[in-house]
């Protein structure tokens, strides 16, 4: 199968809350994210659907609480992984510095340098 992604994923080890008006607030784990979404696994079977909007906070050691919940766009549902797109790019709000980040000389994987330092989440 061949890639369609644009960005790199990175495995985390953050948790998040889900939020949609009918649904409620529901608790979920974080497999993988990038800068343009995030690859999520439900505790319980949900009536998730492509295209379906809702807002995501993103939880966990390393992330910063002060963050706002950000709105995301449903884009995969197989079984309990979801795939969540940001429906407003991060790419314009934040790109980090090779200065801030510490890069590796082959700068091969940013993304994952970045949450090896422990400051993925510390957007703002």
């Amino acid at each position: 199968m061949k890639e369609r992604r644009r960005h790199k994923r990175v495995e985390v080890n953050f948790w998040a809350s889900l939020s949609h008006p009918l649904l409620g607030t529901v608790t979920c784990d974080i497999q993988d994210m990038s800068i343009s979404g995030v690859s999520i696994k439900l505790d319980e079977d949900l009536k998730f659907f492509v295209m379906m909007e809702l807002d995501v906070k993103i939880r966990g050691d390393g992330w910063d609480d002060s963050m706002p919940a950000l709105p995301v766009q449903v884009t995969r549902v197989d079984k309990r992984e979801i795939g969540l797109q940001f429906i407003e790019s991060c790419e314009e709000l934040w790109v980090p510095s090779e200065d801030d980040l510490n890069f590796s000389a082959d700068n091969s994987n940013p993304m994952q340098d970045f949450a090896a330092h422990g400051d993925l989440g510390k957007l703002a």
